[in-house]
């Protein structure tokens, strides 16, 4: 069985409901992971446990949501050094912490963890048109983005409409 790693949002946990959907339609084909994280955790040693944990894996699925976006990406990039058949899935990623405008604080300490993601590629991109924590216009997409816009807001409240289209990436042959 293929591993699938879900990184969380910011304020979020194992219980969210986008985990709890993945991990309901993935049951059969993968085991679901919630990679947990809150505004203590040391980002760096985290990502350096998951690399040496799955890096000898022939095969991962990371879906990251928000701020687990940005860490689902970082881990991508730092594992496909070894060869692995990676597929990401980034459900409104921060991807520069630049390109936030909520206004409600955020933790300095996972400030400093966020990559400055120039570029995203080989991935499926999931955005919500009405977000109102992230301005989205700023992503540049490269080769093989699979992109999904949908009419929603940051928390993805109609999430359960596009997990279906998130499997088919999952379990579809493109990289």
């Amino acid at each position: 069985m293929i591993d699938l790693l879900y990184f969380h949002g910011l304020g979020s946990n194992k219980d969210s409901r986008k985990f709890k959907l993945i991990k309901n339609a993935f049951d059969c084909t993968h085991s679901c992971f919630c990679v947990e994280w809150g505004t203590d955790t040391d980002i760096s040693e985290l990502l350096t446990d998951l690399w040496t944990h799955y890096k000898d894996k022939n095969e991962l699925v990371l879906i990251g949501d928000s701020t687990g976006g940005n860490y689902a990406y970082q881990l991508r990039e730092t594992l496909k050094a070894s060869g692995m058949k990676i597929k990401l899935v980034l459900l409104n990623p921060l991807l520069d912490f630049s390109s936030r405008i909520a206004n409600f604080p955020f933790p300095e300490k996972l400030e400093k963890s966020l990559e400055k993601i120039k570029e995203i590629d080989h991935c499926f991109l999931l955005q919500s048109n009405r977000d109102e924590v992230i301005d989205h216009s700023c992503i540049n997409r490269g080769f093989e983005v699979e992109q999904l816009i949908i009419d929603d807001t940051h928390r993805l409240l109609t999430f359960e409409k596009c997990v279906d289209s998130i499997k088919e990436y999952v379990t579809s042959d493109r990289l």
